[in-house]
C-alpha cells in the first residue's frame, strides 16, 4: 500500500501521526479536459480575498438554491469565503455570493480524514439558469452501507499537472476540468489504501484520470435512473496525484439525514 496520502485542499496541511506521510487534500483534475459553458452547472469555486482579487482554495456543489456541499477540511471563516457560481472560468463570467455559515460535520476527524463533510449556507438565494443548477444527493434508499459502482464524472479547478510542491512545471487551469472515471468497489479501494479507507463514509474512483490539490470539496457525479446524482465530496488521495492510486470522496449517502437536517432539502 502506498505510504503517502493527501487532502485535496490547495493550502498545505500538517497531519497527525495517525496519517501516512503524504496525504493531500484539494487539487485539479489530472488528465481532464476543458468543460464548455453550461456544463456541470452545479460546480462552484470557493474563494477568498487575495491581493486585489481572489484565490480559489476548494470546490463545491450546488444542492439547493441556498446551500453548497463541500468538504470539512476546506473550512474557513465564513466572513472570508465567497462562492463563485455560473461559469467554467475560475474568475470570470460568473457571480459571487457571500456565505453565512460553513458547517463541518461534528464527527469530522482530521487525523484520518473521516466524515469529511460540510454544508455552506449562502447569504442570498441562487437564481437558477442554464449555467446554475442544483444536483441531487442520493435518496433515502441509500445509506452508509450502499455500494456505488460504474461510470461517474469528476470536475474541478485543481492541478492538471503536478510534479511536487512549488515546482514550476505544475499546471493550474483557469477553465473547469472534468473527466470520466469508474467508481471502484470497497474491496478494491481497501486493497490499495488499507485501513485508511473507511467504506462507511468513503468511496473511491480513478483510472486514466483523477483528482489533485485544489479539487477538494468538489463533486463526483453518477447518473442514476437518468438523474445526475452527487455521490461524494472530494476528500483525499495520493500526495503525487499518482493515477496508479484511486482518489477518495466523502460518501454522501452515509450522512443523508445530517445533510437534510442542516439544509432545506427534504
Amino acid at each position: 500500500m502506498i505510504k503517502t496520502t493527501y487532502l485535496l485542499a490547495l493550502i498545505a496541511t500538517v497531519f497527525g501521526s495517525s496519517l501516512p506521510r503524504n496525504v493531500q487534500t484539494g487539487s485539479r483534475i489530472i488528465n481532464g479536459v476543458d468543460a464548455t459553458a453550461g456544463e456541470y452547472p452545479w460546480q462552484v469555486s470557493l474563494q477568498e480575498p487575495y491581493g486585489s482579487g481572489y484565490w480559489h482554495f476548494c470546490g463545491g456543489s450546488i444542492i439547493s438554491s441556498n446551500y453548497i456541499m463541500s468538504a470539512a477540511h476546506c473550512y474557513k471563516d465564513p466572513s472570508m469565503v465567497t462562492v463563485y457560481v455560473g461559469s467554467v472560468q475560475k474568475f470570470s463570467g460568473g457571480e459571487r455570493y457571500g456565505i453565512t455559515e460553513f458547517l463541518a460535520h461534528p464527527q469530522y476527524n482530521p487525523n484520518d480524514i473521516s466524515m469529511d463533510y460540510a454544508v455552506i449556507k449562502l447569504e442570498r438565494s441562487l437564481v437558477f439558469t442554464s449555467s446554475v443548477q442544483a444536483v441531487v444527493i442520493p435518496g433515502p434508499e441509500y445509506d452508509a452501507t450502499s455500494q456505488f459502482n460504474g461510470p461517474a464524472v469528476i470536475s474541478g479547478w485543481g492541478y492538471s499537472a503536478y510534479y511536487g510542491q512549488n515546482r514550476p512545471q505544475n499546471e493550474m487551469p483557469t477553465t473547469l476540468q472534468y473527466a470520466d472515471v469508474p467508481v471502484w468497489t470497497d474491496a478494491e479501494c481497501s486493497s490499495i489504501w488499507g485501513s485508511y479507507y473507511q467504506s462507511s463514509n468513503m468511496l473511491c474512483a480513478g483510472g486514466s484520470a483523477g483528482s489533485c490539490m485544489g479539487d477538494s470539496g468538489g463533486p463526483i457525479v453518477q447518473t442514476i435512473n437518468g438523474t445526475p446524482t452527487l455521490l461524494g465530496a472530494t476528500s483525499w488521495g495520493s500526495s503525487k496525484c499518482d493515477l496508479d492510486y484511486p482518489s477518495v470522496w466523502a460518501k454522501l449517502s452515509a450522512v443523508r439525514p445530517w445533510i437534510v437536517e442542516n439544509t432545506d432539502l427534504e
